[in-house]
């Protein structure tokens, strides 16, 4: 379950709680005591719901979420402590044995039960919620790379440029072309799983040897594979495998809305 209660949570507030209040001699106080008794019942599943939604996820934060979770665990232990602090009488005919001595202790027994079950239970669900999100981001990195080399084999015909780059010649195949950047009279390759190759070429004349309506410009630094775009809005397009968009400048709108039909 990603967030809300579990079935561990909805079984510990519903059955467990109520029924470890009534069994105990907490029970007699609900009748003698009813409006204290709802009271406390209040502030329990206030702790529990504290420790079980902010401070069991606060504890995988490291050292600086331990010493919160033990300043917050401090304050909440001193509240019960005053609590239990308050006089409640009992009739004659129970006062036998010490009744208020008793229930303190049930008190005590019922708050750490609350910030036992809280606190590790909300800390193994953050960590089943950053295991979710990982094996989510991973599925979906998986389906983006499938994707990506299923456009790449739709779109790849074997194509290749050379280009100038440090004295070398450097073949560059059309499909491992992410974008093509421009910088100044220089033009900046940037490919999948290469480095970058960047050659004394204005963009002007990269396009030109490429082939027709294979790539289009969409910015006066920015050349892109119509293949890649994924999405595109009126000031910026998405390519896929390229992690930020790249923007669209305005005199290159109409290239690309003639390329995308």
């Amino acid at each position: 379950m990603k967030s809300g209660l579990s079935i561990l949570d909805i079984i510990f507030c519903i059955f467990l709680v109520p029924g470890m209040m009534f069994l105990f001699p907490i029970g007699e106080w609900a009748l003698w005591h009813p409006g204290y008794v709802a009271l406390f019942s209040l502030w329990l599943y206030g702790v529990w719901g504290l420790c079980r939604f902010a401070l069991g996820p606060l504890l995988r934060q490291g050292w600086r979420g331990i010493v919160t979770v033990a300043g917050v665990l401090f304050l909440l232990g001193t509240v019960q402590f005053l609590m239990t602090l308050t006089r409640v009488d009992f009739p004659e005919a129970a006062a036998e044995v010490d009744k208020t001595a008793l229930h303190i202790r049930v008190m005590w027994v019922l708050f750490l039960a609350v910030v036992g079950h809280g606190i590790p239970v909300g800390a193994l669900h953050s960590r089943i919620r950053e295991l979710e999100a990982a094996n989510d981001a991973s599925r979906a990195e998986a389906d983006a790379a499938r994707a990506l080399e299923s456009r790449r084999a739709e779109a790849d015909t074997g194509n290749e440029i050379q280009v100038k780059s440090d004295y070398k010649t450097i073949h560059i195949p059309l499909s491992a072309i992410r974008y093509i950047e421009g910088r100044n009279n220089y033009a900046c390759f940037h490919l999948d799983n290469r480095e970058d190759v960047v050659s004394q070429i204005p963009l002007k004349d990269v396009l030109e040897m490429m082939p027709p309506d294979s790539f289009v410009r969409i910015h006066r630094s920015y050349i892109v594979p119509m293949w890649r775009i994924e999405k595109r809005k009126s000031t910026q397009v998405r390519l896929m495998g390229v992690e930020e968009p790249l923007p669209v400048g305005r005199a290159y709108k109409d290239n690309l809305n003639s390329n995308n039909g």
